[in-house]
């Protein structure tokens, strides 16, 4: 799957289609200045053209690179940015770039917004990207591991082996280690700064459960003077991912995207549950014993206090009940992995 799109595009092409370059000189006058009277407009726009009533927009801000920024918000969590303006933003043509980005969440978003069809709605960006003569900058390709068949210690124990040498040189490496706390373990190939870097991390114990198996094998890809990424990431992105690393040949059988927001539902469940056993079990238990052990009038004090909404991690009740009630109602030794009594 795609869990990060960043790609520049032709600023002046998307903003023409539209309308809205009668007086270009005014309007690119305004997005190079401080003022910015169009920022929200030409933000509007490109919303319209790229991601058209998916998100919403944050308060433009001042950028380092390009003039202005727009974070685009869905449910006031963060998926996302559009960049434009500035006079250092012309491509070696002359052609005026504005910058469109998708955080993991925002790709996953987008994704659902297709109904289900994840190949027909990248495959859709894909076009209006090429048809503004667009240029990915930065491709995030993942697989999920759910079982854990390949996990952390695997890839370290080929990383030795040489499976990740590249035309005889060893690429760096390092581990973050969890020291045994089992909030998750991350291995780094390659760095930051280079065309390709590879991350394996145990994804399910970073969403907070510390007995998830699931493992996330992510390459970041970066384009760069004697690169440029092929917007055919987007349409079919596993080759791109086994190509820059052979040894990861089994991505193509352990992708299966319907389970991911399960497994990542799931996880916050349980550390949502510990967290408040931890905090308001003792409370709990001190007003069944005020209230003589009489659990109806408990039932009432605690709906008494529920709120209408939802915790941000968590679906529609329909789409979720039998999984929440699962982990809601489990023994809480089997949630924390410890023995002990209600």
């Amino acid at each position: 799957m795609l869990d990060w799109v960043a790609a520049s595009f032709d600023l002046s092409a998307v903003l023409d289609a539209y309308g809205y370059l009668d007086d270009p000189q005014a309007v690119f006058d305004d997005l190079d200045g401080r003022v910015g009277v169009c920022v929200l407009d030409v933000a509007s726009i490109l919303t319209r053209h790229f991601v058209p009533d998916l998100f919403d927009l944050g308060e433009p801000s001042r950028g380092r690179f390009f003039n202005w920024r727009v974070a685009l918000r869905s449910c006031d969590q963060h998926v996302g940015l559009l960049e434009f303006g500035g006079t250092h933003t012309m491509r070696q043509d002359g052609t005026r770039t504005g910058r469109i980005e998708l955080t993991g969440d925002g790709c996953r978003l987008y994704e659902a917004s297709s109904g289900g069809d994840h190949a027909q709605r990248w495959s859709s960006l894909a076009s209006l990207l090429g048809a503004v003569d667009a240029r990915l900058t930065r491709v995030d390709i993942a697989a999920d591991d759910f079982a854990g068949h390949w996990p952390i210690s695997w890839a370290i124990e080929r990383y030795n082996e040489g499976a990740f040498d590249r035309r005889g040189q060893r690429p760096k490496a390092r581990l973050i280690d969890d020291m045994g706390n089992r909030t998750g373990k991350t291995f780094y190939v390659g760095s930051r700064t280079s065309e390709n870097q590879l991350r394996v991390y145990e994804k399910g114990r970073e969403q907070g459960d510390p007995e998830s198996p699931w493992v996330r094998y992510e390459g970041e890809f970066h384009a760069s003077n004697r690169r440029e990424l092929p917007l055919d990431m987007l349409v079919d992105p596993a080759p791109y991912l086994v190509g820059a690393y052979p040894v990861l040949d089994f991505v193509e059988g352990i992708g299966e995207r319907l389970r991911i927001a399960a497994e990542k539902v799931l996880a916050n469940c349980k550390r949502a549950v510990m967290n408040f056993r931890r905090q308001y079990g003792p409370m709990l238990n001190a007003m069944l014993h005020a209230s003589g052990g009489d659990e109806a009038t408990l039932s009432k004090l605690v709906l008494g206090t529920a709120r209408s909404s939802l915790p941000a991690w968590c679906p529609r009740p329909e789409d979720a009940a039998q999984l929440l009630a699962a982990i809601l109602f489990a023994p809480v030794g089997h949630i924390e992995g410890q023995k002990g009594q209600e």
